[in-house]
């Protein structure tokens, strides 16, 4: 778009304008409307054009996304059907997830782009380790319904994204889930769904988009289960295997018992420990990624309200007493005990002068504490430190186990210290069904997002 040419056209209409003011003798205020009326609903046309531009390339980038997405993990799979590189497609080949308003909208991939700033790529065998990438560039053009009058058919827009894959065909990694079964998650939530239900929903889902990653060829990622509550007739533990949970895993896992995750924690750990070496025996990597999802619906079993005391800095008051007065025949009587009488309503109180010093004073209060929670957090606190993010997930806790409950899920999550639980992303809450499956879809997306290393 000529930006210059624009300019000129304005000026000129304002010049044109201005002139025939100052040569009218009458009817001023007219021309002097008209000029503003110009002027006003070029920025709003303007404005409406720049919001319509800034949608396609908002679709374009989304689209380019899950394109470039989509070619990399063919790459992986070495499946002919595959983007062809350099290969224009149109918008309908793409899958947009939104209508394109353009209708200019295409698409193509440059495939084996050697990833540069990846430090592993520096004295090493690129057929061993290097990373490539599969660039998706998404183009086309909007037509202005403003600026199409000054002459202006057509701005161009693009969006690009590159998406990581490995000569060996992915990252590997291990993903455990630790769920709560407990009775309470046979209740229903606030959309009258049973609990149970939506988690078995929410992970089914979850395992589709597991199932992107390939796996049952090249044995790239591993699953398993830890329930909560592990007897037959609530649910099994899965250990973990090669690929994605199965539907009937899942499924089998019904609710009952009593909520308390240390056991499911402490076995999803001593699991955790044998990954190296299987990874390392499979294809030579001995640190894959590690990834645990953790979800429960309420505050562990077996908390009470400990007293706890503290120490803390406070005014001492030393002083004993207390001073009454009154005023007689212009003068000040002072006593050091309260008069009695019937005079003594003449009296009025003087407190005396504060003395003391401060001191360490002890305080006392009552606190929710949770034995559970202590154990269950040393077994997080275990897991982060050998290289485990853990996704934690509180789904329609009741109001009065919240507090607790909340921040138990916050502490075992791999929130940073000192920043905030939603910077990070680590801790979710979850109010009802459709809220829990959206979570696990998010964390789903990220799990895949790193696996096949996304980049933009």
């Amino acid at each position: 778009m000529d930006r210059g040419g624009l300019t000129v056209k304005l000026r000129h209409i304002i010049n044109s304008s201005l002139r025939t003011y100052f040569k009218s003798t009458s009817g001023g205020m007219a021309i002097t409307f008209s000029l503003s009326l110009v002027a006003a609903t070029f920025a709003v046309g303007a404005s409406y054009d720049l919001a319509q531009l800034t949608k396609a390339k908002q679709i374009a980038q989304m689209t380019a996304d899950n394109m470039a997405l989509a070619a990399s993990i063919a790459v992986d799979q070495n499946n002919s059907e595959r983007y062809v590189g350099k290969r224009k497609y149109p918008y309908s080949k793409l899958g947009g997830a939104q209508p394109d308003f353009t209708n200019s909208m295409q698409g193509f991939v440059v495939y084996d782009i050697v990833d540069d700033l990846d430090p592993t790529n520096v004295g090493v065998d690129p057929q061993d380790s290097k990373r490539l990438l599969a660039r998706a560039t998404v183009e086309g053009q909007y037509t202005p319904s403003f600026l199409h009058a000054f002459g202006y058919t057509g701005i161009d827009f693009v969006a690009t994204s590159d998406v990581a894959y490995a000569a060996r065909q992915g990252t590997p990694a291990s993903i455990f889930f630790v769920t709560d079964n407990s009775g309470s998650m046979g209740g229903r939530d606030e959309n009258h769904v049973r609990k149970i239900d939506s988690l078995r929903t929410s992970m089914i889902g979850f395992m589709g988009i597991l199932g992107q990653i390939p796996s049952q060829n090249n044995r790239i990622f591993r699953t398993s289960l830890f329930p909560y509550n592990k007897q037959l007739i609530q649910g099994r533990v899965v250990d973990p295997d090669w690929g994605t949970l199965s539907n009937n895993e899942i499924n089998r896992m019904n609710s009952g018992g009593g909520t308390r995750s240390t056991v499911a924690l402490t076995l999803a750990k001593s699991k955790f420990n044998l990954e190296n070496d299987i990874h390392d025996d499979e294809h030579g990597n001995d640190e894959p990624l590690k990834f645990l999802i953790f979800m429960s619906d309420g505050a562990n079993n077996g908390s009470y309200n400990k007293r706890v005391c503290h120490t803390e800095q406070d005014w001492i008051d030393t002083s004993t007493q207390e001073y009454w007065w009154k005023r007689k025949r212009g003068k000040i009587k002072t006593t050091y005990k309260r008069p009695r009488g019937r005079n003594a309503r003449s009296w009025t109180h003087v407190a005396a002068v504060t003395s003391g010093y401060y001191g360490d004073v002890e305080v006392c209060e009552n606190e929710a504490y949770s034995p559970e929670n202590v154990s269950s957090l040393a077994q997080c606190t275990a897991m982060k430190a050998s290289g485990v993010k853990i996704y934690s997930i509180a789904y329609d806790v009741s109001r009065d186990e919240r507090a607790l409950a909340e921040q138990f899920m916050k502490d075992c999550s791999s929130n940073t210290e000192g920043s905030t639980y939603t910077d990070e992303g680590y801790y979710k809450y979850a109010t009802n069904g459709a809220d829990l499956q959206a979570v696990f879809d998010e964390i789903g997306n990220s799990v895949l997002i790193e696996v096949v290393r996304i980049k933009r």
